[in-house]
């Protein structure tokens, strides 16, 4: 008898595309005896495939062996190796229909020279059955000899499963083991965090723009920089603005911040979606303060909105993303003499502190408006040019014309 359970469904969408990668891969670690899994997809040249792995079967075969008079008879086994490959495509996507499967198919297969022996497309939604008879179509249609089908309720089943706790915590924020604890322990823990995270950060209420240095205390290499390229792609510590205590039982900080351009009235927007403004303030040690932006990007994106955005119409977009309290090791208020306290210290995952998806706003940068608009209440259009003009010498002609007339 199935066992009936209450939870949410999981909200695949909130995952960027190689996190449900990542979590495809891993969830397919314990599906067969693995020589190989490869993340092809991230090297840039996948041909539309996502992860190839490599399974490993050893056969082995006993026989009989006579001896030189034939009267004793021993027994020898011989082993033979077959490796068996297997493609599996990961598709974050609200549907797909049974000529999007097709597709999906074709691209990862069609232009293969040798055909795979295993096939898996794994996707964040729900198949139906016509789309579920396609795929089998196309499967027999290459000649694939085992094949499945994951959709959005086979993945949810196989995180519940005890041995994938560990996944349904690090990428959706909560965990089926720890919710079986004392809820009297659990409760103490957040609230005493929770205290200490209001005495360091400001009141629960209040947005305090506190610049907080959030760190992974397992790397050993802190506070030193071995390799600036490597530490700018994926730092395991860095400044973000605190936004709020938002949502319960969780911090969430500001991690992108947008050029926009807002017409209030009609509820039209744009951004400048290729430049992030944010820069690392106060200074990290051992880190150029243009490590971030070393080609002065936001410097451009800035003098091109001041000149060419009118005052009322100029906005700021916001990304924001979350650190639940139990990833939260320790709160030290003190920092050291290397980077300026406050320090979060965070049980990272996938070289990320953020364990929830993220939200998006866009607020009026004008000093003393509280206007705000979600994407989705509005529309976008195109205002800013793909490419963005260097017309740094003009703003600074006009900042210069300014301070003089104001003499």
């Amino acid at each position: 008898m199935a066992v009936s359970r209450t939870i949410n469904p999981l909200h695949f969408e909130d995952l960027e595309p190689h996190r449900f990668e990542d979590l495809i891969r891993q969830l397919l670690y314990d599906f067969r005896q693995w020589y190989s899994i490869e993340a092809v997809g991230r090297l840039g040249s996948d041909d539309g495939i996502d992860i190839r792995a490599i399974e490993r079967i050893v056969y082995r075969e006993e026989f009989d062996a006579a001896s030189e008079d034939e009267e004793d008879v021993a027994y020898e086994k011989e082993e033979s190796v077959q490796e068996k490959i297997w493609i599996i495509q990961c598709k974050r996507e609200k549907s797909i229909g049974p000529k999007k499967v097709r597709t999906i198919v074709e691209d990862g297969l069609s232009n293969l020279e040798v055909k795979p022996y295993g096939y898996i497309l794994a996707a964040a939604c729900d198949f139906s059955k016509t789309a579920r008879d396609a795929f089998r179509e196309e499967m027999l249609k290459y000649g694939i000899q085992e094949f499945y089908l994951w959709g959005k309720a086979e993945i949810e089943d196989a995180l519940f499963l005890p041995k994938n706790d560990h996944l349904l915590f690090a990428y959706f924020g909560f965990s089926l083991q720890i919710k079986r604890r004392s809820k009297k322990t659990l409760v103490r823990s957040r609230l005493a965090l929770k205290n200490k995270l209001v005495k360091v950060l400001g009141d629960i209420r209040q947005r305090s723009f506190h610049m907080i240095l959030v760190r992974d205390p397992s790397d050993d290499d802190y506070p030193y920089i071995k390799s600036v390229e490597e530490f700018v792609k994926l730092p395991l510590w860095r400044y973000w603005e605190f936004h709020g205590h938002q949502p319960v039982d969780h911090v969430a900080f500001v991690t992108e911040q947008y050029y926009a351009y807002v017409d209030w009235d009609k509820k039209e927007w744009d951004v400048i979606k290729s430049i992030n403004a944010i820069r690392t303030f106060p200074d990290i040690f051992g880190l150029e303060r243009n490590s971030f932006d070393p080609e002065n990007l936001v410097d451009i994106a800035n003098a091109y909105w001041n000149l060419n955005v009118p005052e009322e119409n100029k906005a700021w977009a916001y990304t924001i993303r979350f650190i639940h309290y139990d990833s939260i090791l320790a709160v030290d208020e003190m920092g050291d003499s290397y980077n300026q306290a406050p320090h979060i210290l965070v049980d990272y995952v996938q070289g990320s502190p953020f364990t929830l998806g993220s939200y998006q706003y866009i607020k009026s940068a004008q000093t003393y408006s509280s206007k705000t608009l979600k994407p989705n209440d509005g529309r976008q259009i195109k205002f800013f040019p793909k490419k963005l003009p260097d017309k740094r010498k003009e703003y600074q002609a006009s900042l210069s014309a300014k301070l003089n007339s104001s003499k």
